[in-house]
């Protein structure tokens, strides 16, 4: 049973704020699916919400007399990785007014679901006044919670379903091929996930919907091999990599799922392997 927040002072009903989600890619918008397309950890998404505010219908609600000290705020918590962003803009005093906020989510700051909300809060103090919000920061309603999966349809990178047996592979649900002279080869050019469409846990994987524990026995074993090759190219070789590159996505990879560098976790592999893996078991699983 979902709990009910009371609140001593007035305030809007729960669902007096209807935002209107959408996403923005290289310039066009569109409205917010559940499951947000082609996601990927390693680029950066800008997230936004429309509404419509009603002077009459907030100071009814309320009790306050102007709008002035209210302001809209949008927050994406992010519960995997316990992070918030938010996104806040004051209030003016017009009758009706149509509000846009947006949020940009840096690379490799989400994973696995976002729960987005909208907010009018108090942003300033007022003189009290029985029955009404008075005090900075008092949340005077909420839109209802808006879940964003991130995981989902699109590839970490590029994805091959193959039968083993047909080019002379063990037998094993998936594999990573691994093609590269050294770190700052091309990501895309170089790895490529290689799905076993002959083993039970290939074909699962390979379903619309994979199974979250499936999901996350894939990335614990993709992780495990890419740091691998990284110690075998010798990761402490290089300080920075070029743009979407092998060294550039593991940076990004490490600091994601070990909140270390990519140098650190290969230090942490090679010399812990047996805490490395407990670590990214953790990550895994969050």
């Amino acid at each position: 049973m979902s709990g009910t927040r009371i609140l001593p002072y007035r305030s809007l009903a729960v669902d007096s704020l209807r935002p209107a989600w959408w996403f923005e890619r290289t310039g066009a918008r569109q409205p917010l699916p559940d499951l947000l397309p082609g996601w990927d950890y390693a680029r950066e998404e800008l997230l936004g919400a429309t509404l419509v505010v009603v002077r009459s219908e907030i100071e009814d609600g309320t009790g306050l007399t102007t709008l002035e000290n209210v302001a809209l705020v949008l927050v994406a918590d992010c519960p995997s990785l316990l992070r918030r962003f938010t996104a806040e803009q004051r209030l003016g005093d017009a009758d009706e007014q149509q509000v846009e906020l947006t949020i940009l989510l840096p690379p490799g700051e989400a994973a696995n679901k976002l729960e987005l909300t909208a907010h009018l809060v108090l942003v300033d103090d007022l003189a009290a006044e029985p029955g009404r919000a008075f005090r900075k920061a008092s949340r005077l309603g909420s839109s209802q919670t808006r879940r964003l999966i991130l995981e989902g349809e699109a590839s970490r990178f590029p994805t091959e379903a193959i039968s083993f047996s047909s080019i002379g592979l063990e037998k094993a649900p998936w594999t990573i091929r691994v093609t590269m002279d050294g770190l700052n080869d091309s990501f895309m050019g170089a790895v490529r996930l290689l799905v076993n469409e002959d083993h039970e846990l290939g074909q699962g994987l390979l379903e619309p919907m994979v199974d979250p524990h499936l999901a996350n026995r894939l990335k614990f074993d993709v992780m495990r091999t890419l740091i691998a090759e990284a110690v075998r190219w010798d990761a402490e070789s290089l300080s920075t990599y070029e743009e979407d590159s092998v060294g550039a996505v593991l940076t990004t990879m490490c600091e994601l799922f070990f909140a270390r560098s990519l140098v650190e976790t290969a230090k942490l592999y090679s010399e812990e392997p047996a805490k490395f893996d407990r670590m990214l078991y953790a990550a895994v699983d969050a």
